[in-house]
């Protein structure tokens, strides 16, 4: 069995895209599930060949390391590959933060990376999930709490036009609202959108 500064370590070389140590690290015990002390895991990293490694030597694309995390949000954060090699391994698309709600969709619908949207509808994402009102978010290019918005919400704030209609294709309900009772065009509106 591993000890914990291995895991540590993996971790670590996970995250900074380093296979080679990550190779070795696995071969000497360490469990690709595993977590630093800060509750962060080995498929939280933007490294598609990393993450490919660690997924066919059984990490756990599901496996929420800590209250507010699933690897599969992290993982799209606009890293189309990190998402394909999750998603094929059977990562739920739906799964959401238990801390806040926010789902995969969710990350990267207020962009305009509109194959990782496509690919998560395609694979089951609801395009109607809401977040938990008034929890905290911990992306820093919003507002700190989120507001029981949906993925359209975020598309019409600041994702392509491509995004939203992929939304709108794939059941998008436009008129629900948020918990302050705003609409995603009420979004779009306050970002000054076309």
């Amino acid at each position: 069995m591993a000890t914990l500064p291995l895991n540590s370590e993996l971790v670590r070389a996970a995250n900074s895209g380093d296979l080679e140590t990550v190779k070795r690290l696995i071969q000497a015990g360490a469990d690709p599930n595993s977590v630093n002390e800060h509750g962060m895991g080995t498929l939280l990293t933007f490294h598609p060949e990393v993450t490919r490694y660690l997924l066919e030597r059984g990490a756990d694309p599901d496996l929420q390391r800590n209250e507010n995390i699933a690897p599969v949000i992290v993982g799209v954060c606009n890293n189309y590959e990190c998402l394909k090699w999750m998603v094929e391994a059977g990562a739920n698309v739906n799964r959401a933060s238990d801390h806040n709600g926010e789902t995969a969709l969710h990350g990267v619908a207020g962009s305009t990376e509109a194959r990782s949207v496509r690919l998560l509808l395609e694979h089951g994402a609801n395009p109607n999930a809401r977040t938990k009102p008034g929890m905290r978010t911990y992306a820093l290019w919003r507002d700190a709490r989120v507001r029981g918005e949906t993925p359209l919400h975020r598309a019409a704030a600041w994702g392509s036009p491509q995004v939203i209609q992929l939304l709108l294709d794939a059941g998008a309900d436009p008129t629900i609202r948020d918990a302050n009772k705003d609409t995603p065009l009420s979004w779009a509106s306050w970002y000054l959108r076309d």
